[in-house]
This record gives structure tokens, C-alpha cells and sequence, in this order.
């Protein structure tokens, strides 16, 4: 009589592929959200050119959070099957680590000769997203554990992330800490040429006082992308804290250009050693979104 045939039984939780790559996508939108929530806590951090958050972007979170599900299961198909595939054989899951490296090199190098990306940078932004899911899907592996149990324990680890990033919003904000400060610098440090829009914007300073403008947005009622090239004066007016109506909160440098009509006045942006000008174009009435034009001193 012969020994009886041994079946193996598959595990309940699913297949293979999908035993391999448990809670990577989780993990990918979790870290996605909880990126998106320090972005946010730490506004008060960076300037934001006089814009703010702008309402739009809360009423596409909706869309966003699509986006950022779809990238997950994207990555789980070329990044974490393939390395969990690899590190499956070697039986000890800190096999995984150095494979997703040498998948990210293999991609960022792909991307970067496709593209002409600097393969540093593209390496970074290839490497540093997917290193968690990788590190998810074999945490779940080798402690056996499925979909749920996985969901469980991103859901608990994101939403105590969330909490402390809405803890450091309101501290950040009540206490002012790292709070970002534009520049107050003398006159003379405007006077040089600026430029911004990837060469399009052109402003020369003068020291004393006369200004060369070339394609500068101008200021509403004219269309959106209306530019205006000529010559004028510049004049720099020091921010003003009266406490009131018409505190200014920025240095900033008005121009007054020969045939251009009213033209917006560039504030002080940036920081010490690295001075910025910027001007809001757009009107918050209109349907077209505000953004702010920099023009960076050469």
C-alpha cells in the first residue's frame, strides 16, 4: 500500500503573487497621505508668495488620492513582485532591501538616458517611495499575515502619523517656530538684473533709479498672459508694521515703465543670500488659478 498523495493546500488569504506583495499598496497610499499631511503642517515653514493654500487643492483630494491608489498598484507590479519575487528563494527577508536597491538603479538609469534626467535625483525619487512598500510586503510575508491584518497595522501606525502632524500644525502655528521671515535688505542690494520664466522675464535695476523692463506681466484688467518691455524708474519701499489696515508684511520695488500703464509691484521673496521679487498674477475672481511669477537676481 503506498504512501498517500500530498496535496499542498493553497492559503486562504490568496495566491502567491498576492502573498508576496501583501500591504504594499497600502503602504505606498499611506505614506502618499501622510506626505501630503507634513506638506501641509509645515506651510507656515516656506514662503508662499502671498498665495496661501488655495481652496483648490482640498477640493481635489478626491482625484488626487485616485492618482496616488493607481501609482500603488503600478509600483506593486514593477517594483515589490519583482523584488519579493527574487528574495522569496534566499528565505531571509533582508534579501529584499538590496534588491529593491539594484531595481531602483536599474529603472533610475532607464529613466534617466530616456529622459535626460540627472541620474542622481531620478535614482532619489525612484528609491525613496518605494523603499516602505518593499519593507511592508515583507514584514507581511514573513510574519504570515494577510490583507487585514496588514490594513490594521498601516491603518493605526498612518493615523498616528496624522495626529502628530496636526499636533506640529498647531504648535507650529501658536508658537511661530521656523516660521518663514522674508529678507530686509538695503536698496543696493536690488540694483542688478533679475530674470525669471526661464528667461522670459527681464528686469535691469539701476543704481540710480532707472529701470529696463522686458516682458513683464502687468496688472488687471489686461489678459492674463499680457507682458509689457520698456524703460522707467524703479523706486524700493521698505516694509511697513503700523499694526493696521495697511500693515505690509514685505520689502518691495514698484516700477513705473513709459507706455506699459499700471504695473504690478514685485515683493521680496526668497531669503538673504538668495533674494527673490515676485509678483501675484491672476484674480481670485476669475476662473483662471493665481500663481505667483519670480524673478531671481543673476
Amino acid at each position: 500500500m503506498g504512501m498517500p498523495e500530498v496535496h499542498e493546500v493553497p492559503d486562504a488569504r490568496g495566491g502567491t503573487r498576492t502573498r508576496l506583495s501583501t500591504g504594499s499598496e497600502l503602504a505606498f497610499t499611506a505614506q502618499a497621505v501622510v506626505a501630503g499631511a507634513v506638506f501641509l503642517a509645515t506651510s507656515g515653514m516656506r514662503d508662499d508668495h502671498g498665495l496661501g493654500i488655495d481652496s483648490a487643492v482640498f477640493a481635489s483630494i478626491p482625484l488626487m488620492l485616485l492618482v496616488v491608489v493607481l501609482a500603488a498598484y503600478l509600483h506593486r507590479a514593477l517594483f515589490t513582485l519583482p523584488v519579493m519575487a527574487l528574495t522569496r528563494p534566499l528565505g531571509s527577508p533582508w534579501w529584499a532591501l538590496p534588491w529593491a536597491a539594484g531595481l531602483a538603479a536599474a529603472y533610475a538609469g532607464w529613466a534617466a538616458a530616456g529622459w535626460d534626467l540627472p541620474y542622481g535625483w531620478t535614482l532619489l525619487w525612484i528609491a525613496g517611495p518605494g523603499v516602505l512598500p518593499v519593507v511592508a510586503a515583507s514584514y507581511a510575508h514573513h510574519r504570515s499575515l494577510g490583507w487585514t491584518g496588514m490594513a490594521a497595522r498601516i491603518g493605526a501606525v498612518t493615523g498616528i502619523a496624522l495626529l502628530l502632524c496636526a499636533f506640529g500644525a498647531f504648535l507650529q502655528e501658536r508658537t511661530g517656530f521656523a516660521a518663514y521671515e522674508p529678507p530686509r535688505l538695503e536698496r543696493g542690494r536690488y540694483a542688478a538684473e533679475w530674470t525669471g520664466g526661464g528667461g522670459a522675464y527681464r528686469l535691469r535695476l539701476g543704481e540710480n533709479g532707472e529701470a529696463v523692463a522686458g516682458n513683464l506681466p502687468l496688472v488687471a484688467p489686461t489678459g492674463l498672459w499680457d507682458t509689457c518691455s520698456g524703460t522707467g524708474t524703479w523706486t524700493f519701499e521698505p516694509r511697513r508694521e503700523s499694526g493696521g489696515l495697511f500693515d505690509r508684511k514685505r520689502d518691495r520695488v514698484t516700477l513705473r515703465i513709459e507706455g506699459c500703464g499700471p504695473m504690478r509691484d514685485w515683493e521680496v521673496a526668497g531669503t538673504a543670500e538668495r533674494p527673490e521679487l515676485f509678483c501675484v498674477v491672476g484674480d481670485p475672481q476669475d476662473l483662471h488659478p493665481r500663481y505667483a511669477e519670480t524673478l531671481h537676481r543673476l
